[in-house]
């Protein structure tokens, strides 16, 4: 098997080709996929047919899956083998039920599971059905937006931990009226060292960061702000447009993602799976 590693953009991500991700893989070929993401943090493979098992297959390759925190009740995936573990994110509704989770509109940039002790470490994402206009992924690098911040930034934000909370289902801040005393939440250093490479990311995002630990509300939110501001610049992002076909995987670690918005006239049907990670450190 001979695979190609292309670049999709300066900040992040390359794409793979000439591997089949409906077969087993050799470890020599595991190892090169796993050298190419440690590199460009997302990696895409275009005209995958998989089926679940074969996307649970090979997330595997990388590490135990990771189960789902939503509760039973709260889950809606429907024709789904392993719900526990496989998330539909989807706007299809049947008898006007979403089959799936998050199903409509606009994402603000987020990391996923950040509001657990232990979040995911990598995420695969399978487009099935795609909308013809919007509904893009945007992947935000996270070691860039740390290492271009001023030294004095750095300096302060050296030791500090924010709390990441999240209301399952909502995609915009603006959404959230958080109750730390009943929704899930994790303190995590506002700096996180990858524990593959060794690098520096900043760990906050607009969607799921609400405050910083031990500091007053408003110097909290101002800083908060000031980050977010910094990270969502757009030197550090890719743009994905999706087709049916394609496999994404990024570093869950030193990206962010978010959604755009699109026309809830089209069906948007796309599979996830997620593999364990860390207590960031």
């Amino acid at each position: 098997m001979s695979i190609t590693v292309r670049k999709l953009s300066s900040p992040i991500g390359a794409e793979i080709g000439g591997v089949d991700l409906s077969r087993p893989l050799e470890q020599s070929v595991v190892d090169r996929i796993k050298e190419a993401w440690y590199e460009h943090l997302v990696l895409l493979f275009r005209d995958q047919h998989l089926s679940e098992e074969a996307q649970i297959r090979f997330a595997r390759y990388f590490g135990a899956l990771q189960k789902r925190p939503r509760p039973p009740s709260a889950r809606a995936e429907k024709g789904v083998d392993n719900p526990e573990i496989v998330m539909l994110i989807s706007n299809i509704r049947e008898d006007g039920k979403p089959i799936g989770s998050l199903p409509d509109g606009e994402m603000q940039f987020h990391t996923d599971q950040c509001y657990l002790e232990k979040p995911a470490q990598g995420t695969f994402l399978y487009a099935i059905e795609v909308p013809s206009v919007g509904g893009d992924t945007l992947f935000l690098n996270l070691y860039k937006a740390y290492e271009t911040l001023a030294p004095e930034m750095r300096a302060r934000l050296d030791g500090l931990k924010a709390e990441n909370i999240y209301l399952y289902g909502t995609t915009s801040r603006d959404e959230m009226k958080p109750d730390f005393n009943v929704h899930r939440h994790y303190a995590h250093p506002v700096v996180r060292t990858h524990p593959a490479t060794g690098r520096k990311a900043l760990y906050v995002n607009r969607l799921m960061t609400w405050k910083i630990v031990g500091m007053k509300d408003a110097e909290s939110e101002a800083l908060l702000n000031t980050l977010f501001d910094h990270i969502e610049q757009e030197a550090f992002i890719y743009a994905h447009k999706w087709r049916p076909g394609d496999l994404v995987l990024w570093d869950n670690r030193c990206v962010l993602h978010a959604r755009t918005d699109f026309s809830d006239k089209e069906r948007r049907l796309l599979r996830r799976v997620a593999i364990a990670g860390e207590v960031p450190v």
